[in-house]
């Protein structure tokens, strides 16, 4: 039966279509050109490599008369700190008084933090080396280089400082949006991600700790690789040419590394 004229308007679109179609020809209507979407390239759980054991922290600090990290070769009531002045260009590890604010606690001058601590950003920060993140507390990573103003100069103090990761996504690119000299990325083997100073390495390029990838890669071996949203038909995802989207141990939860081969 063919509906003419005037058709109430409590008929769906496509049923209307359909009766239109099927008029006078006895044929169904179908649409030929519908097809399932292309299934979404799985991601890999890969739990073969095992995470980097830490570095000697203690061993990276620079020599003096005490360690940073260890506070070996200072009294109890004595921290080991960076000394220097402001007319010689020169840096050394110190002993001098400790005072009683603890890790996270404000502070106004070295001589606030207790034991180990250094008085930075205007709070109390755990003293670490060479990236060791086993002498930062849980919730913290060895990644913020300690450099000071001696005789004019900015130097580096052999040292670094604990500070918070997990505070921003590494597949968002405003994630760091607070803080527009950084970018969120991945800052120890662990898959510890934190705000970090912008980089300019791209994808494919040349890449160390010391000179990190852009903000959405990491470097791997000694290349910058992308990071892919290591679930099913996320963004971002690897294309056939950059491989597949591979969950190693040492990225965070929910990111993945583009890795050919797989």
């Amino acid at each position: 039966m063919c509906f003419n004229g005037l058709v109430s308007s409590r008929l769906s679109w496509g049923f209307l279509l359909a009766l239109s179609a099927g008029c006078g020809s006895g044929e169904t209507a179908t649409d030929g050109n519908v097809s399932d979407p292309p299934p979404c390239a799985p991601v890999i759980e890969d739990a073969t490599l095992p995470l980097d054991e830490p570095p000697d922290g203690s061993a990276a600090c620079a020599a003096g008369d005490c360690n940073y990290q260890t506070q070996e070769g200072c009294s109890a009531e004595q921290s080991c700190r960076p000394q220097f002045n402001a007319t010689e260009p020169e840096v050394h590890p110190g002993c001098e008084p400790a005072g009683s604010a603890e890790r996270g606690e404000p502070c106004a001058t070295q001589a606030d933090c207790a034991r180990g601590l250094y008085c930075a950003l205007d709070a109390c920060r755990t003293l670490c080396c060479g990236g060791d993140w086993t002498a930062c507390d849980a919730g913290e990573s060895c990644i913020r280089a300690l450099d000071v103003r001696a005789g004019g100069e900015v130097l580096p103090a052999g040292a670094s400082l604990c500070f918070p990761v997990n505070t921003c996504d590494p597949l968002a690119p405003d994630s760091c949006a607070d803080e527009p000299d950084r970018e969120c990325k991945i800052v120890d083997p662990t898959g510890a991600v934190a705000c970090s100073p912008r980089s300019t390495a791209q994808l494919g390029d040349p890449c160390s700790p010391s000179a990190a990838c852009s903000a959405g890669l990491s470097c791997v071996g000694d290349r910058c690789t992308k990071l892919c949203a290591a679930e099913a038909c996320a963004e971002p995802a690897c294309s056939a040419a950059e491989g597949s989207c591979v969950h190693f141990a040492r990225d965070p939860a929910g990111v993945g590394e583009c890795t050919l081969g797989r």
